[in-house]
């Protein structure tokens, strides 16, 4: 029995499910970066993921277009985000509590929103809704294993590593991403350049909500095609997660999003064996989370200590 699961885990198929399960993992750690760069720490991922995935059915259904359902889930997204700046820009509340409130009541308002259309609470399985495909790469899908990776992939997984390419060249090689960054390590400082920190903060957050509803619309109309209760399950957190764990630093984000999703991957290879508890087995990625916290917590801590040794 561990024989097959470390030959499945060594394998193309388990290759190709982290590839896919990491899609939605990297929009929400994007999201929650871009955010952090400008000094924002945006932990309403998880409930912009939800609102978008069922934004992104509903305007399918209603257009009957796959894309128009992609769109209105970005903007959407994009909505909730920005609902925050006005809440704690405009009217004076505590941001984080504000993105609380909306991770609390995110589920509860999308499968009410459901029920209006569907008059269900489970799924949006009764709603006729386009869907978006896979694209195959002419002459690069008949190159063997290369093939396999690189094409076949949904249409958002493509559109996810072309914005980590982009996002990195808008933050670390332009004006606009250095005045984002400098809002982000001292906005006092930001102010005395001349630089529009309010703007630029709702700008970092309309972006983190951008990329958050396009890792809900792909969990809806590109993944599971369709929408279900708790269909994002902890995934915003994670992308929070692997902000936090990042630091700052854009490729441990990525990494630790690619971390995330091979976690998720394993406990999919280990429920599909009734030999391991279901409960235990769910838990993995969410462990797997609080041990790479923990871990790099303590590096961290020794790393500060070491350095204030080294100043005495």
């Amino acid at each position: 029995m561990l024989n097959n699961i470390i030959e499945t885990i060594f394998s193309m198929r388990f290759l190709l499910q982290v590839i896919r399960l990491a899609t939605p993992i990297i929009f929400a750690s994007i999201g929650a970066f871009v955010a952090a760069s400008c000094g924002i720490g945006n932990i309403a991922i998880e409930s912009i993921m939800t609102f978008a995935a069922l934004a992104g059915i509903i305007g399918s259904y209603l257009s009957g277009s796959a894309w128009v359902g992609v769109i209105v889930a970005v903007i959407v997204g994009m909505l909730t985000a920005l609902l925050i700046t006005f809440f704690s820009m405009r009217l004076g509340a505590d941001p984080f509590l504000i993105m609380i409130a909306l991770n609390t009541f995110a589920d509860a308002v999308a499968i009410f929103i459901l029920f209006q259309f569907t008059g269900e609470k489970g799924s949006s399985a009764s709603l006729a809704t386009k869907s978006l495909g896979v694209i195959d790469i002419p002459i690069i899908k008949d190159i063997p294993i290369i093939g396999e990776i690189f094409s076949g992939q949904y249409v958002l997984t493509y559109v996810c590593w072309i914005l980590v390419i982009l996002t990195f060249i808008v933050l670390y090689k332009t004006p606009l991403g250095m005045r984002m960054r400098a809002c982000g390590l001292n906005a006092d400082a930001a102010k005395t350049a001349g630089i529009n920190v309010e703007r630029l903060q709702k700008l970092s957050l309309a972006l983190s909500g951008l990329f958050a509803a396009l890792g809900g619309a792909y969990l809806s109309i590109n993944y599971l095609k369709i929408f279900t209760k708790g269909m994002v399950s902890g995934q915003g957190w994670m992308g929070v997660a692997a902000n936090g764990i990042a630091n700052g630093n854009y490729l441990s984000l990525i990494l630790s999003a690619i971390i995330f999703s091979f976690f998720r991957a394993v406990s999919i290879i280990f429920s599909s064996n009734s030999s391991f508890p279901t409960d235990l087995v769910g838990a993995i990625p969410y462990l797997s989370v609080f041990i790479i916290l923990t871990v790099v917590s303590i590096v961290n801590y020794y790393r500060i200590k070491r350095g204030k040794v080294e100043e005495q």
